[in-house]
């Protein structure tokens, strides 16, 4: 299988860019304080790309090597997970440990084909260790590909700070895994699973998962989503999506986001317009937010009030509407006063 120049620059090579949680000061090697350097492997398919790309034989087993080095001026511990491939809510393909659930139909899962007896290295100040990892192919053939990636983490120690909170950050590498199969696949099986409303940082959104069930990458994938009202023809929400990757049987979180809109209760259905490269999709879902769902989703959200004009043009035209009955009331009374002072003039 060939990996496309925009899937090695998404993530799937070797992410030798930052991966920070909290708040980094710089992305330089210095303040990461170590490097990675995967070594290549006999089995690799392509030597040319920064990862292991491997093809092996049901069953076979070999030993796969990444050199770590410190470069800071202390001594530093670096954790090792294994982890598969994954599709984040920003449609890039990341390795990390996801809730069931978010892999699907995987041909063999890669924390069980892939193993290390070293889940953390200490190195002092300058100094390099290697580290082994034991990938043994499960014994029936697959299509497709299994992938996962090997990461290395440094937790960074709490900054001094005299506030409650103290920023506590993180510096990660990862090294992708493709454990080829038997044949590539061309063709994805895509299907449109559950739509619920859900919240990020602040912000109400609707999530739709995106479910890739084939052991193959999905990418330059296009997105388009409209949402209405059930049996309405009007567009509440829409947003288009482009430049996304979905890794091999994974599911896609897909974000619709509403804004600072707060979230209304109701049934809608949802219209999602789906293309990778040839490959095109539609799918038509609908869905319901309950007043319970809503009024939790918007005590916590960032919330722009709104001028509900209709409503208050709606208080006007009543208003109107009142003030012209008066007068209409007030005009006949005259007119009845009028009459009857005529009628007791002629008396």
């Amino acid at each position: 299988m060939m990996l496309t120049k925009k899937w090695w620059q998404l993530g799937l090579g070797l992410l030798m860019g930052l991966l920070c949680v909290g708040w980094a000061q710089t992305s330089s090697a210095n303040s990461v304080g170590f490097d990675v350097l995967p070594v290549t492997s006999k089995y690799q398919v392509d030597k040319a790309v920064p990862y292991f790309d491997l093809k092996l034989k049901p069953g076979q087993e070999t030993d796969l090597s990444v050199r770590i080095k410190n470069t800071s001026k202390q001594e530093i511990t670096v954790h090792t997970t294994i982890a598969p491939a994954t599709t984040n809510a920003n449609g890039v393909v990341e390795y990390q440990t996801m809730p069931d659930g978010q892999n699907i139909d995987e041909p063999a899962k890669v924390t069980q084909l892939i193993t290390t007896a070293s889940d953390k290295v200490t190195l002092a100040q300058g100094t390099s260790k290697i580290v082994t990892f034991k990938v043994k192919m499960p014994e029936h053939a697959y299509d497709g590909v299994v992938v996962g990636g090997l990461s290395f983490l440094k937790k960074a120690a709490k900054q001094q700070s005299k506030s409650a909170m103290a920023i506590k950050n993180q510096y990660a590498y990862s090294v992708a895994v493709v454990l080829h199969g038997k044949q590539a696949l061309t063709k994805n099986k895509l299907t449109l699973g559950k739509i619920k409303a859900t919240q990020n940082n602040g912000y109400n959104q609707i999530s739709l998962a995106l479910q890739n069930h084939t052991a193959a990458f999905l990418n330059q994938v296009t997105t388009e989503v409209k949402v209405y009202r059930r049996g309405g023809q009007k567009v509440l929400y829409q947003q288009k999506n482009q430049h996304s990757q979905m890794a091999p049987s994974s599911v896609y979180q897909l974000p619709l986001r509403v804004g600072r809109d707060a979230l209304k209760p109701g049934k809608y259905t949802a219209k999602l317009a789906v293309t990778s490269k040839k490959q095109h999709w539609t799918f038509t879902k609908d869905f319901e937010i309950t007043s319970e769902t809503a009024r939790t989703l918007n005590k916590t959200a960032v919330i722009e009030p709104h001028t509900n004009w209709q409503l208050w043009f709606s208080l006007g035209g009543l208003l109107i509407l009142l003030l012209l009955v008066a007068w209409y009331i007030h005009r006949k009374q005259q007119r009845i006063k009028r009459l009857e002072a005529q009628i007791k003039d002629k008396r």
